[in-house]
């Protein structure tokens, strides 16, 4: 009898540690399914075999996690995308000096990328770019016949230049990355130009003797656009990260929209039906893009 309760304590004793035996969330025993490669951290990263026993499946999960992705990460940003004018006055006085807004054309930034981990979810991702709007609108009523140009149209073309510092919070779920926050640009250089095209809109050229070459026919115009020097936007955009040789990359979509007017000289007047007294319309056009962008980060 004695030798019988010996044997069924032993017994009870194997059966309670298998019993409190931990397991990775899926009824694998992390010691023996970390040797056969079958654990991972929750996010479909197998845990290596290599590594130290761990008190619990978090610990382990954790370690795997930061071992793979660091706090901070540099990297280098590319931005491409479509550019436009949204908010455009619609007073009837205006557009007749400056016509129905069908400005379009492209938006691109290059510069600098950090991201920052506040935790395995949320991330800090601020930029710092070189930016360029490029739009341009035809000329309505512009096309004209000359004997030396033939058939021609104008374009109207506006130019700007920015350094701009877009800082985001990034969400991390799954497959994807959601992301919102605000970019604050700070414009230095435009131009203004009225580009000549011919009927099918290739651009007229000249020769030009003293310079040897051929040059497009423009006229500029850089006083009648003055902007304002700073310009705070909002953003928001969503995407994925992937690996490409150990270094990971983003890819993605963004949106930005001006909170504030672009135009330097915002307010213009008008008479009132031939009068003496005058009405003022506000200038409230604000700039907009829709960018596809690739981080690369080192």
């Amino acid at each position: 009898m004695k030798k019988l309760f010996i044997a069924s304590a032993i017994a009870m004793m194997c059966l309670s540690a298998n019993a409190f035996a931990e397991d990775d969330g899926y009824g694998n025993e992390i010691p023996a399914a970390r040797s056969e490669g079958t654990v991972d951290d929750g996010y479909g990263n197998k845990l290596p075999s290599n590594e130290p026993e761990y008190k619990s499946f978090d610990e382990a999960r954790s370690s795997a996690r930061n071992g793979q992705r660091p706090k901070l990460q540099l990297g280098i940003h590319l931005g491409v995308g479509y550019g436009g004018i949204y908010d455009y006055p619609t007073d009837q006085d205006f557009l007749e000096d400056f016509e129905e807004n069908e400005w379009g054309g492209l938006s691109w930034d290059i510069g600098l990328v950090l991201k920052y981990r506040l935790n395995p979810l949320i991330s800090f991702v601020p930029e710092v770019n070189l930016g360029v709007y490029y739009l341009s609108e035809e000329v309505k009523g512009s096309e004209a016949y000359d004997t030396y140009w033939k058939w021609y149209k104008v374009n109207d073309t506006r130019t700007l230049v920015n350094l701009n510092v877009p800082l985001a919070l990034r969400l991390t779920v799954p497959y994807v990355y959601l992301e919102a926050g605000a970019r604050l640009n700070f414009n230095f250089v435009t131009s203004h130009d009225y580009e000549y095209t011919d009927e099918n809109g290739n651009a007229l050229e000249y020769y030009d003797r003293e310079e040897d070459e051929y040059k497009k026919v423009t006229r500029k115009a850089d006083d009648e656009w003055k902007v304002k020097t700073f310009i705070p936007s909002l953003m928001a955009g969503l995407g994925t990260t992937f690996l490409v040789n150990g270094h990971e990359c983003d890819l993605g979509v963004r949106v930005f929209w001006d909170l504030i007017g672009i135009e330097d000289k915002d307010k213009l007047l008008y008479e009132v039906d031939d009068t003496r007294y005058l009405k003022v319309v506000e200038d409230t056009s604000k700039l907009f893009s829709v960018q596809f962008v690739f981080n690369y980060f080192f």
